[in-house]
């Protein structure tokens, strides 16, 4: 499938750059807003789901352990905070549903606030981390073929990227979303170093294309700007649209270096001083973050059953509670 139109704004006007002698991928670039990626994928087919016998949970703890979890849980926090704040009446008893949702650690977190949590996964092993490691209920495939009801607040983690259908996926999370309620989404950034790449990439006829080859491949189809992200955002309805550049860093970065074919002992060397570098602020904003909201009024969250308190000795108001947990499906056994 060759990419004729830009995904984000729909415009002709796009600009194909030279195959990677590496790879031989094709990437493009949109003259309208911006928004470069991948732009000849015919022979990659996507699974509906993937099995444990494809990546076991093994496999998926040790990604997940090559994480910045410090960095990923104050990003977190802090995208809780500005979400509860657009939402009317703040988070408490709101239904938040996160697409891709991975191991389930975001939605553990917006549980501790106050949400309403439930999310989806195409990946059978995280489903199982998830219920493992955090008590979170992850429903096990494609969110177009799931029964999951009008949410409050619906939430992307780096997904839309991966997608071959991005415009299909932002419909569906705005078809997913109560009237007044808010989407936030967090996707690759094409930043000043990606479009120094493709310049040197360009060139090079091809040749020099490791880092583009690493940011634009099969798990990184798009690579936003906030001109292309707003216009997708408004393509499909949304309005109150706000996207915002960050340099947030999901993995250590000794295990990105070697990705990029650096050896293993220079990674983790150069890795420790960037991350110090990082942790101070001084890096490449390499990502978008965008608020969105679906038009209408929000109304209020429906009332959490109180938890019932049962007498200890039939009379007293002592014993164990009975009744839902604190957290929804979040709340661990």
């Amino acid at each position: 499938m060759s990419v004729t139109a830009c995904p984000a704004c729909g415009s002709p006007r796009l600009k194909n750059y030279r195959p990677s002698r590496r790879t031989g991928r094709n990437n493009f670039r949109c003259r309208g807003c911006g928004l470069v990626g991948w732009s000849d994928r015919a022979d990659l087919v996507l699974p509906d789901t993937v099995g444990l016998d494809e990546i076991s949970v093994e496999e998926r703890a040790a990604w997940v352990a090559s994480k910045r979890d410090h960095a990923a849980e104050a990003a977190q926090v802090e995208v809780l905070d500005e979400l509860g704040a657009r939402l009317e009446g703040g988070p408490q008893g709101r239904l938040l549903y996160d697409i891709g949702t991975g191991d389930g650690q975001f939605l553990a977190v917006a549980s501790k606030r106050g949400y309403q949590v439930r999310g989806n996964d195409l990946m059978e092993a995280n489903v199982v981390l998830a219920a493992q490691s955090h008590g979170v209920e992850v429903d096990l495939g494609d969110l177009a073929f799931l029964d999951v009801p009008a949410q409050d607040a619906v939430t992307m983690w780096c997904v839309l990227a991966h997608v071959a259908d991005p415009e299909a996926l932002l419909q569906s999370s705005f078809d997913l979303l109560k009237p007044g309620g808010t989407l936030f989404l967090q996707t690759p950034r094409r930043s000043k170093v990606d479009s120094a790449a493709l310049r040197v990439s360009a060139a090079a006829r091809g040749r020099m294309s490791r880092w583009v080859d690493r940011r634009i491949a099969p798990h990184h189809w798009h690579l936003h700007t906030a001109q292309s992200m707003s216009a997708a955002l408004r393509a499909v309805g949304f309005v109150d649209v706000e996207v915002i550049p960050r340099a947030r860093y999901s993995l250590n970065s000794g295990a990105y270096l070697a990705s990029l074919g650096v050896p293993a002992r220079a990674a983790g060397a150069v890795g420790r001083t960037t991350d110090r570098l990082i942790d101070r602020g001084w890096a490449p904003r390499i990502v978008l973050e965008a608020y969105a909201r679906k038009p209408g009024t929000l109304a209020a969250p429906a009332a959490v059953p109180a938890v019932e308190q049962v007498p200890a000795d039939g009379g007293s108001t002592g014993g164990e509670p009975k009744g839902p947990k604190p957290g929804g499906l979040a709340a661990a056994g």
